[in-house]
């Protein structure tokens, strides 16, 4: 019979976690991994301190060499918890016991717990920032193409839900496009806020590190690979604010994205659909539906992000030198958003790479609204010859009554006196053709494109890979 594993949290769901995250970004919370990131940063303060000699430098070595998680009883760790109460010592002491000789004495000397488990987070966050740094220069790579793809392409704008004016559906994409740019630009620009270390003592004033604390924390910071903070942030939680408030920017501009193809492919517009491959079912019910479900499935991941970046801001308000209500909160919403926010990315990308456009529909429905959505031209043009103000009073009624009697604009126009007689019927028909007032729609997507391109251009290579669990090729005793 088999066994029911306990998986309570929708990310770890066998079944539907992953419309909610990805593999690679669940491998980066694994419990065990965790615990491993906690051991590299007591491996790291101890490798400093032993080349400072604050610790003796064999000792030092020891406790980097067994701070590894596959010499750990792990047992004893999840016993010295309900006992202690405490999240760190139990993990500490279960290192002390297999270190050699008094070596286990050195572990964590001077730190405070917060100083570990801290800067054990920012090693987190940064793999979560390259991931989706990643997926941020694919989809920009794919709205290019994608935006130059459709630079002629002519669409109905609208707005208030209403059609407005002719444009091309490239001008849209390139909107997107430069939407998404700028949250790459933020992304890149909180990078060296937030990816710092922690190593300041109880209270913050280094003491227990005597007088080379400042060259300790400058050799274990770049041990780790992080920036050195000018001064503790265990009570001052802005750091994961502006991640959580990034994130949920980032994810508000493609659920933006989402919301429009998921708009324009209803029934009756027809124009845009997310990706369809035989065997995909919309109901259990009606046979013909197609539903719009990957993105739906954005907007609900955007929505749930921004629920966390309001507790960020939660998290902010601490007392004194250290308070945990802050960092408790953290260790979930930076957690489920980093999750959400890779599941998201992973969706945009395959809704972007294969989203169809349906070109033929775009041409009907342009057609079909030609007259109506050609109005402020129209107007400009009859407003050379009866001004401004009496054409658009003119357009005006004469729209209404066209939608209210479903007759067309310009036979109505051509009976109004102010119009008959000065002006000719092919004339304004030529006047009309949606094509012929798009404004600078191709030149300013170009405009975006190129920048784009150029910025991307100038980026560094990320060289960074995700680091995976230890534990994870050892015949899946690290699970996600």
């Amino acid at each position: 019979m088999a066994t029911c594993e306990v998986r309570g949290h929708i990310v770890d769901s066998q079944f539907y976690s992953t419309g909610y995250t990805t593999d690679e970004a669940r491998r980066i919370f694994c419990d065990k991994y965790r615990y491993q990131r906690w051991l590299d940063v007591e491996a790291a303060l101890a490798t400093a301190q032993g080349e400072l000699g604050m610790i003796p430098e064999a000792a030092a070595e020891e406790i980097a060499k067994k701070a590894h998680i596959r010499n750990i009883d792990l047992d004893a760790v999840q016993e010295g918890l309900k006992t202690t109460s405490h999240s760190l010592l139990p993990l500490l002491n279960a290192l002390q016991q297999v270190c050699d000789g008094d070596s286990g004495e050195y572990i964590h000397y001077g730190a405070t717990t917060q100083d570990i488990q801290d800067t054990a987070q920012m090693l987190e966050i940064r793999d979560v920032v390259t991931i989706v740094e990643r997926d941020l220069r694919e989809i920009l790579l794919r709205l290019t193409v994608n935006s130059e793809r459709y630079t002629d392409l002519v669409t109905i704008g609208r707005t208030h839900t209403q059609h407005a004016l002719s444009m091309t559906l490239g001008l849209k994409m390139a909107v997107w496009l430069d939407e998404v740019w700028r949250n790459y630009e933020r992304l890149m620009e909180c990078k060296d806020r937030l990816l710092v270390s922690q190593l300041f003592g109880g209270v913050g004033t280094m003491d227990a590190f005597g007088d080379k604390s400042l060259e300790l924390l400058s050799r274990f910071s770049d041990r780790l690979g992080l920036k050195v903070s000018l001064t503790a942030w265990h009570a001052s939680r802005d750091r994961g604010a502006e991640f959580l408030a990034t994130m949920a920017m980032i994810a508000g501009a493609f659920a933006k994205i989402a919301n429009e193809i998921r708009s324009l492919s209803r029934s009756e517009t027809g124009e845009l659909e997310e990706p369809f491959q035989a065997g995909k079912v919309g109901s259990s019910t009606m046979p013909h539906k197609r539903n719009p479900e990957m993105c739906e499935q954005v907007i609900v991941l955007a929505r749930l992000v921004k629920a966390n970046a309001g507790l960020g801001f939660e998290g902010m308000i601490n007392e004194h030198e250290r308070d945990y209500r802050g960092v408790r909160l953290e260790w979930v919403t930076m957690t489920d958003t980093s999750l959400f926010v890779c599941g998201l990315l992973s969706l945009m990308k395959t809704i972007l790479k294969d989203l169809i456009v349906h070109e033929n529909r775009i041409r009907q429905n342009v057609d079909k609204a030609a007259t109506l959505i050609s109005t402020e031209t129209l107007m400009f043009h009859l407003g050379e010859t009866i001004g401004k103000q009496t054409a658009h009073r003119v357009v005006y009624e004469t729209s209404m009554e066209a939608i209210e009697t479903d007759q067309p604009l310009i036979d109505l126009l051509m009976n109004r006196p102010e119009i008959s007689g000065k002006f000719k019927r092919e004339d304004l028909e030529r006047t009309i053709d949606p094509a012929h007032h798009i404004g600078l729609s191709k030149e300013l997507t170009q405009r975006v494109i190129d920048h784009v391109k150029k910025q991307l251009s100038k980026a560094a290579p990320i060289d960074e890979a995700i680091r995976t669990c230890p534990l994870s090729d050892q015949g899946g005793a690290c699970t996600v």
